[in-house]
């Protein structure tokens, strides 16, 4: 299992504290195999939210607009979001889905396709975290191929 008890980089508390200026992040989520860094706020209450800085993006879906790849709003997702969408999507057959968390996502990987794959490894991540579950790398891109396969290409 890949540690939530690290150091996290000074850009995603800063990116964290203008996201969410009234809390403290819960946990903080970093994949190292993806340079990947995430700091949870499970006082959420509009839905799933996503804040990117890195994109400079931010969305909210839930369970079940996530289902119809759109947001709260009943807009179309963003690209960008499938991917974490598609696993809190998948997660929700498990038990390990929230429908109200926030998280703030940085990372160091190339943008485009490589980035948006790693935000669905992240959000599989903090969904574990979340519940206290074991997971490793290869469980994690297990779970994003699967999303890759039936909500992305499917």
């Amino acid at each position: 299992m890949l540690s939530s008890d690290l150091n996290p980089p000074l850009r995603l508390l800063g990116a964290f504290s203008v996201a969410y200026p009234d809390y403290t992040p819960d946990k903080f989520v970093h994949v190292p195999s993806r340079s990947m860094w995430a700091a949870i706020n499970p006082e959420e209450t509009r839905g799933f939210t996503l804040h990117v800085p890195d994109l400079d993006e931010r969305t909210t879906f839930s369970l079940r607009s996530a289902k119809f790849k759109k947001t709260v709003l009943n807009r179309p997702l963003p690209k960008w979001a499938r991917y974490p969408a598609g696993v809190l999507r998948d997660l929700c057959s498990t038990d390990l889905a929230l429908d109200n968390m926030g998280l703030v996502i940085v990372g160091d990987e190339t943008r485009g396709i490589r980035y948006e794959y790693a935000l669905g490894i992240i959000t599989a991540a903090a969904l574990h975290i979340m519940h206290n579950q074991p997971y490793d790398d290869d469980m994690l891109n297990d779970i994003v191929e699967k999303v890759r396969r039936d909500y992305i290409d499917g």
